[in-house]
């Protein structure tokens, strides 16, 4: 074996191995989220089986540091199925009332408003691009942006709901628009579920801790789209698409 050829190869296995530890975030930001086979409604009311499918994530990270008070905290799922991927926001705030949503044009501030956002890192390789991000308010304004700017325009449909001690979000994102023909699956991209809390206070909250800013996709987490495809039996229970073929009770 030529000696040049052998410091190829040395270059080679640094790089890759660069790429699987080096872009790490902290621990315990992964997320596995399955198949299925009904939707869920976007209602903002969180009622659907299709999020039952799921063990939600919760967070109140301040990207600073530190967590924001418990009241404050938010949760998280995420499902998908053959063209499209679902994400819900649970976000607690006691001072409702408060809430502010004064940006109401389709790619403005939305981000100084009440919001939540989602950034998304298809190669996950910790740089940009490729890269998404999507922010929706409280009133169900959008904004979204690629690292080359505004141009991206995603058919987003999202749903968002106010009540007493909390607001909700869901939103349906199609796999097209993020450069797919179908579903990934087996596949793990960096993710992050974030929000801007400004009901009375104005803190930045995440799932995995990037630091000062939102994009920083080194430190995203980990969002893996699993083999598990989760069926809607007929009597309304949740089961395996296997159960369901085989007609569990």
């Amino acid at each position: 074996m030529k000696p040049n050829f052998i410091w190829v190869l040395t270059i080679i296995v640094l790089v890759v191995a660069f790429a699987s530890v080096g872009f790490a975030h902290e621990p315990g930001y992964e997320m596995t989220i399955p198949q299925v086979n009904v939707p869920p409604r976007l209602d903002g009311k969180l009622d659907d089986a299709a999020w039952k499918a799921v063990e939600p994530v919760e967070w109140g990270n301040i990207n600073i540091g530190g967590v924001v008070k418990r009241a404050q905290f938010s949760k998280s799922w995420a499902v998908y199925d053959d063209k499209f991927i679902y994400v819900a926001f649970e976000n607690m705030e006691p001072n409702t009332d408060k809430l502010t949503t004064v940006h109401n044009t389709h790619d403005g501030d939305v981000w100084m408003d009440d919001e939540n956002e989602i950034f998304i890192e298809p190669n996950h390789v910790g740089a940009w691009p490729p890269g998404f991000q999507i922010v929706i308010n409280a009133a169900n304004v959008t904004f979204d942006q690629t690292p080359a700017g505004r141009g991206w325009e995603p058919e987003l449909e999202s749903a968002t709901q106010v009540y007493k001690d909390r607001w909700v979000l869901e939103v349906k994102i199609p796999f097209k628009d993020l450069g797919f023909d179908k579903a990934p699956i087996g596949a793990t991209w960096g993710w992050n579920f974030c929000r801007h809390i400004m009901a009375g206070v104005d803190i930045w909250t995440e799932w995995s801790t990037t630091g000062e800013a939102f994009h920083t996709p080194n430190r995203l987490g980990d969002l893996t789209f699993g083999m598990e495809k989760t069926a809607v039996h007929p009597s309304g229970k949740l089961t395996t698409a296997w159960g369901s073929i085989k007609g569990v009770q």
